[in-house]
């Protein structure tokens, strides 16, 4: 198991999730709330990063502390756990046992809550439910509990290949969206033991959850 590490998510791209650091990263001169490690990451990230482009959040965020806070605390623990969540995604995902195009039609998804007087930032949330979805019926479920903004409609919908797994992190009406390729773009993952990767499979919600609830990080 390791233990806690003090990643510093301001050094991470917002298009691809590379942590180059702080010093190589560059921030978008709009906004100010998202980095990149180069021009290709930011070009890339323009079609849905435009939707909201504004110097209007980053005033919002000034003149809301609880919800800035919020903001702040749930993008370092997205960070810290960035690991952790590629490992049960690509489990989750069972890719041994489902069409090629798997990763372009659905997408990861885990359900968060704020924890009363939370011991670290690593604890300050826990996990209440998950799934791996279609990305139509995940839109369908957030139509249900509020109208969701264009931006993140487009997010969703966000297709970069049959090698590329997306994550998405809900919290108390903010979202997160992850993404992360795979390195032999998923053959060892699709040429695993069918039995062993089902296996996997069925059981990665709770053993998540209880990681996550007791902190207990596990990178293999």
């Amino acid at each position: 198991m390791q233990t806690h590490d003090a990643r510093d998510f301001k050094g991470r791209c917002s298009y691809c999730n590379n942590d180059v650091g702080r010093d190589k990263v560059k921030t978008c001169g709009r906004c100010r709330l998202v980095r990149y490690c180069s021009k290709e990451c930011q070009v890339a990230s323009w079609k849905t990063h435009k939707l909201r482009c504004s110097p209007a959040l980053r005033e919002s965020l000034a003149k809301d502390p609880e919800g800035n806070a919020l903001n702040t605390a749930l993008s370092k623990w997205v960070n810290y756990w960035r690991d952790e969540l590629h490992n049960w995604a690509l489990w989750a995902m069972d890719l041994a046992n489902n069409p090629e195009d798997r990763l372009v039609t659905h997408c990861f998804v885990i359900e968060l809550e704020r924890r009363n007087n939370p011991p670290s930032q690593y604890l300050y949330f826990k996990m209440h439910g998950g799934g791996v979805e279609t990305r139509e019926s995940f839109v369908a479920r957030l139509c249900e509990i509020d109208e969701p903004s264009d931006e993140t409609v487009a997010c969703v919908n966000e297709r970069r290949g049959t090698d590329t797994v997306q994550i998405i992190v809900i919290c108390e009406g903010l979202i997160r969206f992850l993404w992360f390729s795979l390195r032999d773009g998923g053959a060892s993952l699709r040429g695993r033991d069918p039995a062993l990767s089902r296996a996997l499979a069925g059981d990665w919600e709770n053993d998540l959850i209880e990681a996550i609830n007791t902190g207990q990080r596990c990178i293999l």
